[in-house]
């Protein structure tokens, strides 16, 4: 954004406006029976596609088991299947955004959010590692594997891990429905809009987020197929878009990992929703567990080793779809005072066991304090795995004593961490975990929990932080500037984020979803890989949302429709001086470290 009118920078389309913009989308690409890539065919939007030689296809399936089966067969035939192809193995492509006060825009170097010397707020926190930062810490892993009977002794290994009965006793997926309902209940599952699979690279069925595998085995072998086909080329398939759903395929060997969602969601979002639902699996069997096991067996059936464990995976999916932190790649922390924040940590430090080797005090999704060892961090998707998992085992206010294995992925995804959550006070949920890197600390973990909740009772730590929750509810209007509805804030060193909660007109749950998918849409829009932009204006009837990045930040605020454009960015630049300001509140500036 730079010095004049917006609109000089600007070009809008459909209540759209991007700014700074440098490359335009590639162009779509199909394979015709030789195998060659043809360029710039269109696909028409009345339910069909047109071939290479003009002439439609069949009308577009109403089903999503059709629809793949459609596709499979127009990937087969001449001009047939709009899809993206990679030359190389891998995700669909990361991120890409430019930098305002970086000098990459061709237009000049003035802008109207005014620049400052000061350093960005949150950005003398402690950057996250770029990766495997335990693969020093010595973790248990899962003995290896040399024949098919070995890989029985391990399923059985397994299931005697030290789990309470709650850890492994879950509910399953739901039953099948009787016979006389068969037909009712194909309806509803083809008429969902969204579905994500899981199946191995043998076409063997492990998760469908909606029905039971045994139901769609048939769907299972038609994308399996599908991949076949691309592969058979030397290729890797990305995506399938049809008039109105797109298929984002994703290849974690020896996971295949397939979402299909309308056009109302990005490709690269979902793709993301599919890498996590795969670390959520690495998440209890590792790595090199999985690489293992499929090695020995190429058709193992995986749910063997699953069962109980749906809800996680239902869960995390439900997490990407909700939190804000998901979308943000970051972590909020507790808005709360320094002083209490700090003397939380103190406790957190003084009651350590040697064998402790993280501890993480969590008021739902937000962290409140955190002790970890010098020469180790965790990530963002790491930390979203625990609280996932955290906010599913102790559902219900349950307070047994729980003790399991789990592998964070980007941590190492080799060995076993061993966890033991808690929660501390139903009144506000708050909860801790513990994490030792040894399988037989269980006793140990529960005696450093018992001192650290002593210690903060007789301090009465816990009863002011209830009280401070309880109390305390922070919202966009407490920036006292006019016109704003809420924003986000994402220090990009810290992975942290400053998100108010959601006031008037977002008290209705469809509404703050509503709103959620426009921060979607905004966020896809400045980090698109073939069409980068440093700020993009999105005007809706029902509010002005506008994304903004930097080199250190990332901001996204919601306006109403009556705000103008030049006091929409004004209010942005107010809006980093008072982060700045109350960064010592929203920021966990340090984790306590020994």
């Amino acid at each position: 954004m730079h010095g004049g009118s917006l609109a000089d920078d600007a070009t809008k389309r459909d209540g759209e406006t991007h700014i700074n913009s440098q490359f335009s989308p590639l162009p779509r690409q199909r394979l015709n029976a030789s195998g060659t890539i043809q360029r710039n065919l269109p696909m028409n939007g009345g339910g069909s596609i047109s071939g290479a030689d003009g002439v439609e296809s069949s009308p577009r399936p109403t089903s999503t088991a059709a629809y793949l089966s459609s596709a499979m067969m127009e990937s087969m035939s001449p001009g047939g299947g709009n899809y993206n192809r990679a030359s190389t193995s891998g995700s669909l492509s990361s991120p890409i955004s430019t930098s305002l006060h970086g000098g990459s825009s061709p237009r000049g170097s003035d802008d109207n959010i005014s620049r400052s010397s000061e350093p960005e707020p949150g950005a003398l926190l402690e950057p996250y590692p770029a990766r495997d930062m335990g693969l020093n810490l010595k973790l248990e892993q899962p003995e290896a594997s040399e024949s098919d009977g070995e890989v029985q002794e391990e399923e059985e290994e397994l299931r005697k891990v030290e789990r309470t009965p709650t850890a492994i006793d879950l509910s399953a997926l739901p039953e099948a429905p009787p016979d006389n309902d068969d037909q009712e209940y194909s309806v509803s599952w083809y008429q969902t809009k969204k579905h994500i699979f899981v199946f191995s690279e043998a076409g063997k069925p492990i998760y469908s987020r909606y029905g039971q595998e045994e139901h769609i085995v048939s769907l299972y072998g038609v994308m399996q197929a599908l991949l076949a086909c691309v592969q058979d080329q030397d290729d890797d398939l990305q995506c399938i878009r049809t008039a109105d759903h797109v298929f984002v395929f994703l290849c974690r060997s020896p996971l295949i990992l397939v979402g299909v969602s309308p056009y109302e969601g990005s490709e690269e979002l979902l793709s993301r929703q599919l890498t996590y639902l795969a670390k959520q699996t690495v998440f209890f069997l590792t790595q090199s567990h999985l690489t293992r096991v499929f090695k020995n067996r190429h058709n193992y059936d995986l749910r063997r080793q699953l069962g109980g464990l749906p809800k996680f995976f239902n869960g995390i999916l439900d997490f990407t779809e909700q939190e804000i932190s998901f979308l943000m790649g970051a972590v909020q922390c507790l808005p709360m005072p320094t002083t209490l924040r700090t003397e939380i940590t103190n406790v957190l430090l003084s009651n350590r066991t040697p064998e402790l080797v993280f501890a993480i005090l969590l008021h739902e999704n937000q962290i409140v304090a955190a002790v970890r060892p010098k020469q180790y961090i965790l990530t963002a998707q790491d930390l979203h795995l625990l609280m996932n998992y955290v906010k599913t085992e102790l559902s219900g206010g349950q307070h047994g004593e729980k003790w399991a294995p789990c592998c964070l992925p980007d941590f190492n995804d080799g060995g076993f961490l061993y966890i033991h959550p808690s929660l501390l006070s139903d009144t506000v949920n708050l909860s801790l975990i513990l994490l030792t890197n040894e399988k037989e600390q269980h006793i140990n973990m529960i005696e450093c929990k018992q001192r650290i909740v002593s210690h903060f009772q007789e301090h009465r730590i816990l009863a002011k932080l209830e009280a401070h929750i309880t109390r305390s509810r922070f919202l966009a209007s407490d920036t006292k500037l006019p016109h704003l509805l809420h924003f986000i804030y994402k220090s990009k060193s810290s992975k942290q984020l400053v998100v108010p909660d959601f006031g008037p007109p977002y008290n209705l749950p469809e509404e703050r979803h509503r709103l959620f998918r426009e921060y979607c849409g905004v966020y896809d829009k400045l980090h698109n890989s073939y069409h980068k932009s440093v700020v993009y204006i999105n005007d809706t009837s029902s509010e002005v949302v506008i994304g903004y990045t930097s080199n250190n930040s990332e901001i996204y605020c919601t306006f109403l429709p009556s705000c103008t454009r030049p006091v929409a960015l004004n209010n942005i630049d107010k809006i980093l001086r008072w982060i700045r300001k109350e960064e010592s509140r929203f920021f966990i500036i340090h984790t306590g470290v020994y």
